[in-house]
């Protein structure tokens, strides 16, 4: 994910201003990188959750805009979380280590960086996929 200068507000414009967006990965690094990015596209983070359980609390007590998902949390999935943000047509973003077969069949329509992604990739996808239309 190193790869690029650092995100500058100014240069890129901050797109996703305002918007609330849930970060749920289990990678501390990555979680942080993509925390970075976010909040240099003018997004808040809605915290950033290693477990499917404390992301789905926090959906309840926060109105979420958008989400960055690991799709595999030390053995757990985040297929649930998933559930209740389509429910709200709350975009989604999987980012995820895993072959694209890993995820079933019925959520392989959702956008997905596969790990390692780099920055430019990760602005784009958030930019798209968060972007407002």
């Amino acid at each position: 994910m190193h790869d690029q200068s650092p995100i500058h507000p100014d240069d890129q414009g901050q797109p996703l201003s305002g918007m609330k967006i849930l970060v749920v990965e289990d990678e501390a690094l990555i979680a942080m990188e993509v925390e970075e990015m976010i909040a240099a596209l003018g997004a808040e983070i809605v915290g950033s959750f290693s477990r499917v359980t404390d992301a789905l609390e926090a959906v309840e007590r926060e109105s979420v805009a958008g989400a960055v998902l690991d799709v595999q949390l030390d053995g757990a999935t985040t297929l649930s979380l998933v559930d209740v943000l389509l429910g709200r047509n709350c975009p989604i973003l999987f980012v995820t280590g895993g072959a694209p077969e890993s995820i079933p069949e019925n959520y392989r329509q959702l956008p997905r960086l596969s790990k390692p992604f780099n920055q430019v990739d990760f602005v784009r996808s958030a930019k798209l996929i968060f972007g407002r239309r």
